[in-house]
């Protein structure tokens, strides 16, 4: 669908923007510093989510948080579509009251799944443009959640529905280099497509931090923080830490994820099995704002994702979290994390899912600090690249362009290799 002409905005008044996801606001960092980066220079943010209905203030702007009775997609295919069709129905409503009342100048929708952007229709049609923000890929995730083959039925209706969705969008914008090729490469936003990378917000995570002095008694605590489904491997670190054995390193592992009630006690289970009193799995999703509160008490960071088609496009935000806060990392080596970091030099690399080759690695971080703490100062230089600041003026940027407003300042697009 291309975008219908719209009327250059008078340039004294905000911005008046809509955010769909079926997502919580409160643990959503992606969501919290666009919207974020949005309100800071005055513009007005409606989000059409779940969660607890708020209002914030940022900087100049505000952020209003408008709760829409669903759950978050879980159990079966079947469950999924019902509870992806569910939120749709209602979030178009919500989405088309509140453009009635005050008309948006902007719409972005979050996948999954990338059909969110159906909810916009309304301001769609009469011009509104619209962004839609792929988070992951979702044919890829749906083929390896249900473990379906490529050519799947049900996979190709997904690239349907996300050749549709992208069509229906002004511009696509996604999270790395090898998803923007993944979805070009398939005829998905040729020519608009645009990459803003999860880099750590300076506003809640502060300047990037030096590596800290381990403890000479004690423990180190390794931390895990992101989802809890089999494909992030949290289940190999439990393992890892189990193989060290109580006589080895000591090392504890955090596990603060979101993610289902039964992959958070299917992991407890295995840790008391395990690696008894060495693995702490937190009882309930740990708040983003408590984040990095969590990355100040750890020693080592851990990305233990499995392999797959949708895993080998990804660069975890998590990963790039330790790295800000100065931690070592060790991660499973991938595709999407080895085109950003260079194994050994800036990250300690395992070969996904084995448990045997994760455990000797932390052993050889524990023994050899003075080296992991060389790993991690490499890896914060690699990360000044793709810092935040950076991918928030990338992402204003495309704002600017979508919504003219001759009469103020606008940020330069930045040249893209990010934009396809």
């Amino acid at each position: 669908m291309n975008r219908l002409p719209h009327r250059d905005l008078p340039h004294d008044r905000p911005l008046r923007v809509a955010m769909i996801h079926l997502s919580d606001f409160r643990l959503d960092s992606r969501i919290q510093r666009e919207a974020g980066a949005l309100a800071e220079r005055g513009e007005e943010v409606d989000l059409v989510c779940i969660g607890e209905r708020e209002e914030l203030r940022i900087g100049a702007g505000r952020i209003r948080v408008h709760p829409v009775k669903a759950r978050k997609a879980g159990g079966g295919a079947g469950a999924y579509v019902r509870d992806y069709a569910r939120f749709l129905t209602r979030a178009l409503a919500r989405v088309t009251a509140l453009d009635a009342r005050r008309r948006f100048d902007l719409v972005q929708a979050h996948n999954m799944p990338d059909l969110v952007v159906a909810a916009a229709l309304v301001p769609r049609l009469r011009g509104t443009p619209l962004i839609l923000d792929v988070h992951d890929t979702f044919p890829e995730l749906f083929a390896t959640k249900f473990a379906r083959a490529p050519g799947d039925r049900l996979v190709r209706l997904l690239e349907w529905e996300e050749r549709a969705s992208a069509r229906m969008a002004s511009q696509v914008i996604v999270v790395t280099e090898q998803a923007a090729a993944r979805l070009n490469g398939r005829g998905v936003a040729r020519g608009r497509t645009t990459v803003v990378m999860n880099s750590p917000d300076e506003r809640v995570f502060g300047a990037p931090r030096a590596p800290t002095p381990w403890p000479v008694r004690g423990p180190l605590r390794l931390l895990y923080h992101g989802g809890l489904a089999e494909r992030f491997g949290v289940e190999c670190a439990i393992r890892a830490v189990g193989l060290l054995g109580e006589d080895g390193p000591d090392i504890r592992l955090r596990v603060c994820g979101s993610g289902e009630r039964a992959d958070r006690e299917r992991l407890a289970a295995l840790a008391r099995e395990l690696a008894p009193g060495r693995v702490d799995i937190a009882r309930e999703p740990v708040p983003f704002a408590q984040i990095p509160g969590e990355l100040e008490r750890a020693h080592i960071g851990v990305v233990p994702t499995l392999a797959d088609a949708f895993t080998e496009l990804l660069l975890p935000v998590k990963l790039l979290e330790y790295v800000h806060m100065g931690l070592p990392v060790v991660a499973s080596r991938l595709p999407g994390i080895a085109g950003c970091f260079t194994d050994d030099e800036d990250l300690r690399m395992f070969r996904a899912g084995d448990a045997q080759d994760l455990a000797a690695a932390l052993r050889e971080l524990y023994a050899n600090p003075a080296r992991a703490r060389g790993r991690a100062v490499s890896a914060t230089r690699q990360l000044a690249a793709i810092a935040w600041e950076r991918q928030r003026e990338r992402y204003l940027a495309l704002v600017d362009e979508l919504v003219p407003r001759p009469a103020r300042p606008r940020l330069r697009p930045v040249p893209l290799s990010t934009r396809r």
